[in-house]
């Protein structure tokens, strides 16, 4: 990022806090970063980090946002968290999108209870954002379903 440009976002989406992302980046303000997933409180992956109250550090001060759920969030919560991360990335530069499917309702390693239109519906939210952006897949255990749920977001970042 070049001195006085806006900052990067990177807006995590996967049910499981991006704990390595958060490190890397939670003393700058020049990286942004946002994650939706489940309350580590809760007993969930990683446990140790992506709690609300880390807002990053020094420099970084303001620039980490963690929005964690309950076990059994659905659509309408996930998305409005979603929506959230989305407020938190308006005047970035530019966008990076990690992009787990695993908040999907059938998926074995998360109890949130996202459906697929919860996804394409995210997707019309972040394409919306008009930014030039970076999706990174990165995970997604109902392997019969990845290929669907990750049509269905970039059908709705498209359509954004």
């Amino acid at each position: 990022v070049r001195a006085g440009m806006a900052p990067v976002v990177v807006l995590d989406i996967d049910a499981h806090h991006g704990n390595g992302t958060q490190e890397i980046f939670y003393r700058t303000s020049e990286v942004r970063y946002g994650s939706v997933h489940v309350d580590p409180g809760a007993g969930y992956f990683p446990h140790w980090l992506g709690f609300s109250d880390e807002k990053g550090e020094g420099e970084g001060a303001g620039a980490n946002l963690n929005l964690a759920l309950e076990p059994g969030t659905g659509d309408e919560g996930w998305l409005e968290a979603v929506r959230t991360l989305a407020a938190f990335g308006r005047g970035a530069a530019a966008m990076v999108v990690s992009l787990g499917v695993d908040a999907w309702r059938d998926d074995p390693e998360s109890p949130l209870l996202v459906s697929i239109d919860g996804y394409r519906r995210a997707g019309v939210m972040l394409g919306g954002m008009g930014l030039p952006t970076v999706i990174v897949q990165e995970g997604g255990y109902d392997l019969a379903s990845l290929g669907l749920l990750v049509t269905r977001f970039l059908e709705g970042f498209s359509a954004g």
